[in-house]
């Protein structure tokens, strides 16, 4: 009976000092974008109009730093996988991501940002999609403008239409092999 106590406690105490990953909100114009969530840019705007930041919080208050991994980023107009990245940091930080010369283009680009938030033990990693829409009309506005527009969107919308499509498929191909 005693052992079973001092491994119950031993279980406890194990669990109260393990370390938790840091705890992530990312935002586009102060929308929440959830993990795997997007973006959606329209071609030629500004990096700067999709107005992206993040809060981090440690619950260790561990400093926490995050470097950032894109896809398609040969398709960047003045920015890079470093426009994303904070060096590591005391938590809790916000940071606004800029690019003030970035736009978006070319048209129907899209890229997948990948961003890893480490506190040196626990790693958070959150994903999310910047599609950038079909070339439109020219910009209006006066020189300097923003211009363009971009909305957050959540998930993956095709990814229900493909699965419903293979899951015909292979249903149809079941059904001949049968006959």
């Amino acid at each position: 009976m005693r052992f079973m106590l001092f491994a119950l406690l031993a279980l406890c105490a194990g669990a109260l000092s393990a370390q938790s990953a840091p705890v992530v909100t990312v935002t586009s114009l102060g929308v929440q974008i959830p993990n795997s969530g997007g973006v959606n840019v329209a071609a030629n705007a500004t990096f700067n109009s999709m107005g992206l930041a993040y809060d981090v919080s440690d619950p260790q208050n561990d400093p926490v730093g995050v470097t950032a991994t894109v896809s398609n980023i040969a398709a960047a107009v003045n920015w890079s996988e470093a426009t994303f990245n904070k060096a590591s940091q005391a938590t809790p930080w916000a940071h606004n991501v800029t690019a003030a010369l970035g736009e978006f283009g070319p048209a129907n680009t899209v890229h997948v940002v990948t961003l890893t938030f480490s506190d040196g033990t626990n790693d958070t990693v959150f994903s999310f999609t910047i599609s950038v829409g079909a070339t439109g009309p020219a910009q209006s506005g006066l020189p300097g403008d923003d211009g363009g527009a971009c909305a957050a969107s959540s998930g993956s919308h095709g990814l229900p239409v493909l699965a419903g499509v293979f899951a015909a498929l292979a249903w149809r191909r079941r059904r001949a092999r049968r006959a």
